[in-house]
C-alpha cells in the first residue's frame, strides 16, 4: 500500500497511523463475523437439544382429567391429625332441625343441620366427613335418602323431600370421619399396590406367566398394550422367548395384606368408628297430606333427565321416582311387544350381571348359550327366538379383579365396545363401572368415563335412536377392607358421574340412591332391589 512507502518521512507519520487503524478495524470486523456465525450455530444446537428434551404438553383428555381431579380434591381438608382426640366424634356431634315446625306437609323440603365436634368437645373447623342420611317409616316399608351439603367448616345441611304421609324417622350416620376420608383419598391416589395382576403368555404348547399391571418397574423389558386414542395403557413383563402378542389370559387379586395406613390411621377404621349414628335432639316428624298437597300426575321417566339425589323413594318394596313415573307390570312376560326385536347389551361388573340373571329367571323363552370361557366372569349370551330378542352381558375390561384367568384377546373397554355397535331404535346399551376401580388411582376412573362419554356422543351421531342407560354403584357391606372397598370410593365415583354425564341424552338407574333408600347395604342386593332396578330399566326401554 502507498502509505507504507512513505514511512521514512517524519511528515508522513499521521497517515501511517490512520492506515494502521484501518487494518485493525478490518481485522476486528472479520473476527466479529466469525464469532456471530459460531454463536448462531451454537444457539441452533441448544434449540435442537431443548426441542428434543422438552416434556410433551398434556393432551386435551389429560387436561380434562386434571380439571375433574382438582374439583374433587379441593373438597378434602389438607390437614394432618395423628391423635384420636382431634378427630370427629359421632357421640359429641349434634343433629337438629332447621326452622322446626310441629307438623309438615307431603312435598315439603326439610333441612337438618349437623354440627361436628371432636373427642375433646371442640367444634370442627373443616369438612370432609363421609356422611350418609336416610329417612324412613318402618310400618310403611318406606325409605328415602337425604342429600348432604358440606360447608367445609364442620357444618353440614342434609336436604330431605317429605315424600309420604306418616311419622318419619331421620338417621344421620358418620361412615368415616374426615381424617379417615382424607387418608383413603390420599392412599388411593398414591400407588397401584392394592392389586396384583398375572398374565399368561402362550406359544404352541408352552405357557409362561408374567407380572402385569398399570405401573411396573421400567428397568425390566416390558410389553406395552396401549390404546393411543383413549390414552389407556397396560403393561406386562416380557417373558424370555415370547413375543408381546402371545399374551392370551389375565387374572388379578386383591392384596389385602398391603396397606399404607399407619397404626393411628388403622384405628380410624375400627368397627366402633364405622357407620355410627349421630345423636339428634328431635324425635319422629309428623307429615300430613294437607289440603294443599296435590297429587301430581307424572310423565313416564324418559331420556335426558339429570342424575339427581335423592331421585325417589321406596314404599312397600316398590320404587317411586321423584320427578317421573316408573312403568308398572307384574312380570316381564307382560312386556311381550316391547321385548320383541330388542338387542340389549349389558357392559359392566357383577352388579349388572345380576340383571341378566334376573332376565333369565323371569323370561321363560330365553335360551342361554355357554361360550368357551368357564368361570363366573365369562360373557353371558341369551337369545329369545320367539321374540327375536338378544341380551348379553360382558365384563368391562381391566381393572376387573377376578382370580380366575380371563381371555385377554377379547378384552375391550366399554368405549371400544360401543364403537363396534351400529345402533338403531331396537338397540339398548346398559353400562356401569365402579367397584373394580376403587383400588386404583382415581384418574383411571375419570379417564374411562370420559372415553365412554366420547363413545356415546359418537354413537348418537350415527344413531340418535339408540337407547343408552347408565347404572350407578350400589351401597356395600362396609365391614372390612376399607382401604379398597369402602363406600367412600363409590361416593366419589358418583360425584364424578354427575360431572361427566351431565347434559347427555341418556337414562339413569340410580342404584346408589335406591340401595340406600332400601337400606340394602350389600353390593349384590336382594332380588327385591334388582326387580326395581330392572323395572326402571324397562321404563326407559318400553
Amino acid at each position: 500500500m502507498k502509505c507504507w512507502h512513505q514511512q521514512h518521512s517524519r511528515m508522513n507519520f499521521l497517515p501511517t497511523f490512520k492506515c494502521l487503524l484501518i487494518v485493525i478495524g478490518i481485522f476486528c470486523f472479520l473476527s466479529s463475523m466469525i464469532y456471530f456465525q459460531k454463536l448462531k450455530w451454537w444457539k441452533q444446537d441448544v434449540s435442537d437439544t431443548l426441542s428434543n428434551t422438552t416434556v410433551a404438553q398434556p393432551s386435551k383428555l389429560q387436561l380434562e382429567i386434571n380439571r375433574i381431579f382438582n374439583q374433587i380434591n379441593q373438597t378434602f381438608p389438607k390437614t394432618t391429625v395423628n391423635i384420636k382426640e382431634k378427630t370427629t366424634s359421632a357421640k359429641n356431634s349434634k343433629v337438629f332441625l332447621r326452622n322446626p315446625k310441629s307438623s309438615y306437609c307431603v312435598g315439603d323440603h326439610l333441612i337438618v343441620q349437623v354440627e361436628m365436634f371432636d373427642y375433646n368437645g371442640n367444634k370442627k373447623t373443616y369438612g370432609g366427613d363421609y356422611l350418609r342420611a336416610r329417612m324412613f317409616t318402618p310400618e310403611l316399608g318406606a325409605g328415602s335418602s337425604g342429600k348432604i351439603e358440606d360447608f367445609q367448616n364442620g357444618t353440614y345441611h342434609v336436604h330431605f323431600t317429605l315424600f309420604w304421609e306418616g311419622n318419619i324417622t331421620i338417621s344421620i350416620f358418620i361412615i368415616h370421619p374426615s381424617e379417615a376420608s382424607s387418608a383413603l383419598w390420599r392412599f388411593r391416589n398414591q400407588w397401584h399396590g392394592y392389586v396384583d395382576h398375572l398374565g399368561k403368555f402362550t406359544r404352541h404348547q408352552e405357557v409362561q406367566e408374567a407380572e402385569c399391571g398399570f405401573e411396573l418397574n421400567k428397568t425390566k423389558e416390558l410389553c406395552e398394550y396401549k390404546d393411543q386414542r383413549d390414552e389407556e395403557y397396560f403393561y406386562c413383563v416380557k417373558p424370555q422367548n415370547f413375543n408381546c402378542e402371545s399374551l392370551t389370559d389375565m387374572k388379578s387379586w386383591w392384596r389385602h395384606d398391603k396397606t399404607l395406613c399407619t397404626q393411628f390411621e388403622h384405628s380410624l377404621f375400627d368397627a366402633s368408628n364405622i357407620r355410627v349414628e349421630i345423636p339428634k335432639d328431635f324425635g319422629t316428624i309428623s307429615v300430613l297430606s294437607c289440603n294443599n298437597s296435590v297429587t301430581e300426575v307424572k310423565q313416564k321417566c324418559t331420556f335426558g333427565m339429570k342424575l339427581e339425589y335423592p331421585s325417589g323413594y321406596v314404599m312397600k318394596d316398590v320404587w317411586y321416582p321423584k320427578t317421573c313415573s316408573m312403568l308398572k307390570y307384574d312380570n316381564l312376560e307382560e312386556l311381550d311387544t316391547c321385548l320383541k326385536w330388542k338387542f340389549i347389551y349389558l357392559f359392566g361388573d357383577s352388579t349388572l350381571r345380576q340383571w341378566i340373571l334376573y332376565f333369565k329367571d323371569h323370561i321363560k323363552t330365553l335360551t342361554q348359550f355357554h361360550l368357551y370361557e368357564d368361570n363366573w366372569a365369562r360373557q353371558i349370551f341369551h337369545l329369545d327366538l320367539k321374540r327375536n330378542m338378544k341380551i348379553t352381558w360382558k365384563r368391562h375390561t381391566y381393572p376387573f379383579i377376578t382370580t380366575s384367568y380371563q381371555s385377554w384377546k377379547e378384552e375391550r373397554t366399554i368405549s371400544r365396545e360401543i364403537d363396534l355397535i351400529r345402533g338403531d331404535q331396537r338397540t339398548v346399551i346398559v353400562l356401569n363401572i365402579g367397584v373394580h376401580f376403587r383400588a386404583y388411582p382415581i384418574y383411571h376412573f375419570i379417564r374411562r368415563l370420559l372415553n365412554i362419554r366420547g363413545a356415546i356422543e359418537r354413537l348418537f351421531l350415527r344413531s340418535p335412536q339408540t337407547k343408552v342407560i347408565i347404572k350407578t354403584e350400589n351401597t356395600g357391606e362396609m365391614k372390612q377392607n376399607f382401604e379398597t372397598m369402602s363406600d367412600f370410593h363409590a361416593s366419589i365415583h358418583y360425584s364424578i358421574m354427575e360431572i361427566i354425564f351431565t347434559d347427555l341424552n341418556v337414562g339413569f338407574v340410580n342404584g346408589w340412591d335406591m340401595t340406600n333408600a332400601f337400606d340394602s347395604n350389600a353390593i349384590h342386593p336382594a332380588e327385591t332391589v334388582i326387580r326395581n332396578e330392572v323395572q326402571m330399566l324397562m321404563t326407559y326401554i318400553c
